[in-house]
């Protein structure tokens, strides 16, 4: 999920990878988790996991990214719009 990254506000600590020349991710240094993932492709946007979030059912989604990558066996009932690489 993409938000404004000055609008996230983290309650705990973070490790940071450069992930390839664009883009940044952080990671629970505990445990692992991926936490985050930033891009110049998407400037002042920062994009988060829904699992890492304290209450993901908070968020509607409003359509699927990657849709080309779906597993054969996940089948999605819902009208979003579904984009076969990243949203425009």
């Amino acid at each position: 999920m993409g938000f404004e990254k000055d609008s996230v506000i983290w309650t705990g600590d973070r490790q940071f990878f450069n992930s390839s020349d664009i883009a940044t991710r952080s990671f629970c240094p505990t445990c692992g988790t991926q936490l985050s993932f930033e891009s110049t492709r998407w400037p002042g946007e920062l994009h988060l996991y829904a699992a890492s979030l304290d209450d993901p059912a908070a968020y509607t989604p409003d359509l699927h990214c990657h849709h080309a990558e779906a597993l054969p066996w996940l089948h999605l009932n819902d009208a979003l719009p579904r984009h076969p690489a990243s949203a425009p």
